[in-house]
């Protein structure tokens, strides 16, 4: 245990100090919230809730990502390709241990990112709800996180295309997904499109608790299908790799 614990706090500190952590997937959702919120008046409605919950809903989703695929991807990406990887194998820290502590380190950035845009929303635009739904949305956007960091793994088998890999599935899943304009704005094949991306199963049954609804079994159903699919991926692919050593 202790090992595993040292390793999370290890894992914390370095991403910690990396400015591309702060300034890309903290920094970005908390400015596109506050520029897009204002735009259009947090007390408009959409969707059975107001725009300013609406919106910190897909922001903290949108953060969620970004730490999953730029922060986690790239990272294990470079740590294979250093020999990281290779050299924690020497230490009391094992494989599974190391597994762990990824996903230890991921759940507590991803609770660090949503806390914060909560945090924005009801301290700057005064979004107020009550305890109990702040709650909801916050249990049910930390642990549909868990999909996005087994992305996190895939890209970051991915080598030197990791960087571009993750930038280009955090825009694209954000953009289809419904996160940078709502899905009832969208054009209806754009909306069918939509309803297939995890980021939109993510961040609907957070919209759908806002609206004083229960989160629909179909959104827990796709997004466990999406994380079987990156794992699979991820195994299949690291058998491949590690055939070829």
């Amino acid at each position: 245990m202790k090992p595993l614990m040292a390793q999370v706090r290890c894992e914390l500190l370095r991403t910690f100090r990396d400015r591309r952590f702060f300034i890309l997937t903290l920094g970005m959702p908390v400015i596109f919230y506050l520029i897009f919120i204002n735009q259009e008046g947090s007390a408009l409605k959409i969707a059975g809730t107001y725009w300013g919950q609406y919106f910190m809903v897909s922001m903290a989703a949108f953060g969620v990502v970004g730490s999953s695929v730029n922060t986690l991807g790239v990272r294990l990406a470079a740590e294979r390709q250093s020999g990281w990887v290779r050299w924690l194998r020497t230490t009391p820290l094992s494989s599974l241990g190391y597994a762990v502590a990824k996903t230890l380190t991921q759940l507590s950035l991803s609770l660090l990112i949503i806390l914060v845009i909560f945090l924005v929303a009801g301290l700057l635009e005064h979004v107020s709800m009550p305890m109990t739904r702040w709650l909801e949305v916050f249990l049910w956007l930390w642990l549909g996180s868990l999909p996005f960091a087994a992305l996190g793994v895939l890209i970051g088998l991915a080598g030197n295309a990791a960087q571009i890999l993750g930038t280009l599935a955090y825009l694209v899943f954000s953009m289809l997904g419904g996160l940078w304009t709502p899905i009832q704005a969208l054009p209806p094949v754009m909306q069918d499109i939509a309803k297939w991306m995890p980021t939109y199963h993510l961040a609907r049954p957070a919209w759908e608790l806002l609206a004083g609804h229960a989160i629909a079994f179909t959104d827990v159903l796709v997004l466990l299908a999406w994380a079987i699919v990156f794992l699979g991926l991820a195994a299949f692919i690291t058998r491949r790799i590690d055939s070829r050593v």
